[in-house]
């Protein structure tokens, strides 16, 4: 059976995630977790920030509380940036329409062809994950007994923002907790075959910590090929996206 999060089961997570190398921090609101991202993009000098699976973060308006500090932010899922070019939420949107957001995006007149645009953002989607200084997803499933974030992704633009840029920070909510890899592996079961009637999702991308390499002679070392910084931030997301809603469209 899959556990439900309990008080012990984010303890359990906090201190496995701390001793892999991460630095895991519950917010206490939506705004404590905007400002911890804010803080902590200031401290490094982060200019350009790049997101994917991060609904979380796009819930409790993360977006403009950087753009507020001056820092650029990129939606790497095409979902996610036909919609952030539109400047609405995502919805249903005609060849036509998309090719006039990617052209004005790029500087090039783009035809209204489905391969020609994904080719587009495949190209401008990846230079701008390359020149980030800061990704930000989330994760579909949190295990306490290692530690580990684990991303589901059709696309694969996921697993470059969790690891190209220097920092990365994954903002999840506390319901996403499990306790151990079988559950985890009992739930990307489920998630594959209900959301898209497979048998597993594209790409699976396994975070424990910061990642290492014990290839070269010596003592394993850390920051090897991946971000020199992991950042949990831990939500109640039912609840702090409830009242960040109601704060931000309360009517006068």
């Amino acid at each position: 059976m899959v556990a439900t999060s309990t008080p012990e089961l984010v303890e359990q997570f906090k201190s496995v995630a701390s001793n892999v190398g991460a630095v895991v921090y519950e917010a206490k609101s939506a705004e404590d977790a905007n400002n911890y991202v804010v803080k902590l993009a200031r401290e490094h000098n982060v200019k350009r920030v790049v997101k994917s699976n991060a609904v979380v973060a796009t819930e409790i308006g993360l977006n403009k509380y950087l753009e507020d500090a001056g820092v650029a932010v990129t939606e790497t899922d095409i979902e996610g940036r036909i919609a952030q070019l539109a400047g609405e939420r995502p919805s249903p949107k005609k060849l036509e329409e998309i090719a006039e957001l990617f052209s004005k995006a790029i500087g090039e007149r783009l035809e209204p062809d489905p391969r020609v645009l994904l080719q587009a953002a495949r190209r401008y989607l990846r230079q701008s994950i390359v020149n980030a200084d800061m990704g930000i997803s989330g994760a579909n499933i949190a295990i306490a007994e290692t530690g580990t974030l684990v991303i589901l992704n059709s696309e694969g633009n996921a697993r470059l923002v969790a690891t190209l840029p220097p920092i990365h920070v994954a903002m999840i909510g506390r319901e996403k907790l499990v306790s151990s890899l079988n559950d985890a592996a009992t739930i990307l079961k489920l998630l594959s075959k209900n959301a898209a009637g497979h048998k597993m999702p594209g790409y699976i991308t396994y975070i424990s910590g910061r990642s290492t390499t014990a290839d070269i002679p010596g003592a394993p070392m850390i920051r090897a090929q991946g971000p020199e910084e992991v950042h949990i931030v831990l939500l109640d997301s039912h609840k702090q996206v409830k009242e960040f809603n109601e704060e931000t469209y309360r009517l006068p």
